[in-house]
């Protein structure tokens, strides 16, 4: 595997009714000669399920708070649901998808990782040989987020359910990827006047987390691009609309880059 044509791609939930937008570019990637591993969320999908089930979402600084009924959606949701529909929609466009999990191969360990969250993990260690062997083969791993309980009290809470952002930062981190881009609903990182910021370094990106300008769920990616930068050449936030994705491997300025 040639870490230096690999890319993590997360999608985000509010962006999955889009995918005939955003995912059609990836055939081209491909023909490029690109790795590419797929991270996707589903928040949007599992609240409206457990608005279905009386289940009401509830959110710390951006986080979903996940107890027993909550995962249970959670895992249906996003390991059965949205991963499902997302294997079967680029495999139907000719690319070699394979579903899997944080589960798979033991892939990701955890622990909780605040008990205001709940049954909510922060990654412990990531095991990639089974992404590896994937794309080794030319598959397209598309990996759902929830990890195995490092340290479960019963097994009503040997799953957790995980932050896709997390995830997708700490497997390019892990692989050394040449690109992390989080596919989202807006056009960037944007500053205190609303304009998009083309490219920052990381104290820059620190600093719109601490000084409050950076909210809400946009905080987890742009920590996570920052997390991931001790492995990880160009980390990128950007609209999926349009040809983003295809823009950036041919070198354009798309969203926000994070430089070291």
């Amino acid at each position: 595997m040639n870490s230096e044509r690999l890319s993590v791609i997360k999608i985000g939930g509010s962006t999955i009714n889009d995918w005939g937008k955003n995912l059609s570019q990836l055939n081209h990637i491909l023909d490029m000669g690109q790795s590419i591993i797929i991270v996707h969320g589903g928040g949007k999908t599992v609240s409206e399920w457990g608005s279905k089930l009386g289940i009401r979402p509830e959110f710390v600084k951006g986080l979903r708070k996940t107890d027993s009924n909550t995962l249970e959606v959670a895992i249906s949701i996003l390991s059965g649901l949205v991963n499902s529909k997302l294997v079967s929609y680029l495999n139907n466009r000719k690319i070699n998808a394979v579903g899997i999990s944080g589960l798979s191969g033991n892939m990701i360990m955890a622990n909780v990782a605040n008990k205001e969250l709940g049954l909510v993990g922060e990654i412990r260690s990531i095991n990639t040989d089974l992404i590896e062997n994937l794309i080794n083969n030319n598959f397209v791993p598309v990996i759902s987020p929830l990890g195995i309980n490092h340290n479960p009290k019963n097994i009503d809470e040997s799953i957790l359910n995980i932050n896709a952002d997390f995830v997708a930062s700490e497997i390019a981190k892990t692989l050394r990827a040449n690109k992390l881009i989080y596919q989202t609903d807006v056009d960037g990182i944007k500053d205190e006047k609303g304009r998009v910021i083309p490219k920052m370094t990381l104290d820059q990106a620190k600093n719109l987390i601490y000084s409050g300008i950076v909210v809400g769920g946009m905080v987890p990616k742009l920590q996570s691009c920052i997390d991931s930068m001790q492995g990880v050449d160009h980390s990128h936030i950007i609209n999926g609309s349009g040809n983003t994705l295809v823009d950036i491997f041919k070198g354009k300025r798309v969203g926000t880059e994070i430089i070291n």
